[in-house]
């Protein structure tokens, strides 16, 4: 294995949340995660996971945020990698773009990341996400929901032309019991029930539902050009409404809610237009693809003040196979956490393993792979 050498910049992070927690009288990690009278029961169309207890280890939703603010702090930043678009494509894509880049470069990525959505729902395999989170890494899921307007498994929609039939207000918990309704709410059990699976695993899954909103191709999306948009509360209650049911319902504590938008070019919304508030919000992310590395809209996000990630990240057309990784990763680190490259597809060489410089970027001080995340123990 190729080693990568260590210096005292490497692990300057810990020291500073080890000093912080270390004076906190009330440690988050005495307290555990129990259900409460309205959570709900999981889905038995859910395999079941290893038997092993869950392992207690620092890192819960606080120390983790924190961790973050120090890395950025540090200057250093996480390398994570999309594994697939549906849940069961995740062991198939870990092996592909996580398994076969440490191959060759010695390293695993510090956090992948999985979708629950794309599904039509019963199978919610999460063991690869527990495995990864048990050897010391990071875990991020996404939700692609299901659109509840039209029938069969789709997510695309111009929210645009078709905003007269986008209700979603209608949607929420003490909404009408409609068609649309019910297909929502049917599989937000099925998704809160893979994630308790996680959660009962003992991980904190960094969450991001919802995202790129500001954009018009995803059916919970802006409905109108030019930034003319009025559906901006309505997104705001959708996300309120998810919260709440997430972590009052099921009784998931252990979800970092990730706020996640495209750039927001002349047609789209601007990237502040639908944050739902403070209280609902963990993290901070952009979605960006383009030729060469870049981080737009950096300062409109940071003066909302929550800590900063790219949350998607990838070359589009020219840039497919000739991404600089080193380059992205010089460019974000003091200004994100984390960035989460996608996956490669028919085509399009995305992931980190297809493009320039991934022995550099995992063999590098700055970037912080599986290894190197927030020990399990000071």
């Amino acid at each position: 294995m190729i080693v990568k050498a260590r210096s005292f910049s490497k692990i300057f992070p810990i020291v500073v949340i080890g000093v912080l927690f270390a004076c906190t009288s009330e440690d988050p990690l005495e307290q555990t995660f129990m259900n409460t009278e309205n959570s709900k029961e999981e889905n038995n169309a859910i395999p079941d996971t290893q038997s092993e207890e869950p392992i207690a280890d620092v890192r819960n939703k606080q120390r983790i945020i924190a961790y973050f603010d120090a890395l950025i702090a540090n200057e250093q930043i996480m390398v994570g990698q999309q594994c697939g678009d549906a849940p069961d494509t995740i062991a198939q894509y870990y092996n592909t773009y996580v398994d076969l880049l440490a191959d060759l470069t010695g390293r695993h990525v510090g956090l992948i990341g999985a979708d629950f959505g794309w599904s039509s729902g019963g199978n919610y395999p999460v063991q690869t996400l527990i495995n990864h989170w048990r050897d010391g890494g990071l875990v991020t899921v996404s939700w692609h929901a299901d659109n509840p307007f039209v029938e069969g498994v789709d997510v695309y929609w111009d929210t645009v032309a078709d905003k007269n039939a986008i209700h979603l207000k209608g949607l929420l918990k003490d909404a009408s019991k409609t068609k649309a309704w019910y297909s929502y709410r049917n599989e937000l059990d099925q998704v809160a029930a893979a994630l308790q699976k996680l959660r009962d695993a003992g991980v904190t899954v960094i969450w991001r539902p919802f995202h790129e909103m500001n954009g018009s191709f995803f059916w919970w999306g802006t409905n109108a050009y030019g930034n003319q948009q009025t559906n901006e509360e309505d997104y705001k209650a959708l996300w309120i409404d998810l919260y709440h049911t997430l972590t009052y319902d099921y009784g998931l504590d252990n979800l970092i809610w990730v706020y996640s938008v495209v750039p927001s070019e002349t047609w789209y919304a601007e990237v502040t237009a639908y944050y739902p508030g403070d209280d609902y919000v963990d993290l901070v992310g952009l979605d960006y693809y383009g030729n060469e590395p870049n981080f737009p809209h950096y300062e409109e996000l940071k003066a909302l003040g929550k800590t900063m990630v790219m949350s998607e990240s990838g070359p589009r057309d020219a840039g497919y196979g000739d991404w600089d990784m080193m380059e992205l990763a010089n460019i974000l680190r003091g200004k994100a956490a984390y960035f989460l490259q996608w996956h490669s597809w028919n085509g399009a060489k995305v992931a980190i393993k297809d493009n320039k410089n991934a022995l550099e970027l995992m063999q590098s001080d700055a970037v912080i792979t599986r290894d190197e995340v927030l020990p399990i123990s000071f």
